[in-house]
């Protein structure tokens, strides 16, 4: 998997934090658990893991997605 599609699919499975607009830091730590996951399940390496950064701007409340 890639950053970019690893960021369409985190989107998709969260959809809430981008409905209810919700801040940085709630979404940041939804980013490292979702990537957590995705390192030790195996799709991901440790390096991607280490490497990846949030997809969302700092300091600003998410808004809905436009999907890739």
């Amino acid at each position: 998997m890639n950053y970019r599609e690893a960021v369409k699919q985190f989107k998709q499975e969260n959809r809430k934090l981008y409905d209810q607009e919700v801040d940085y830091w709630t979404a940041q730590l939804a980013w490292a658990g979702f990537v957590d996951y995705l390192c030790k399940d195996g799709q991901i390496t440790q390096k991607q893991f280490d490497t990846w950064e949030t997809p969302f701007p700092y300091g600003k409340h998410l808004k809905k997605p436009r999907l890739v």
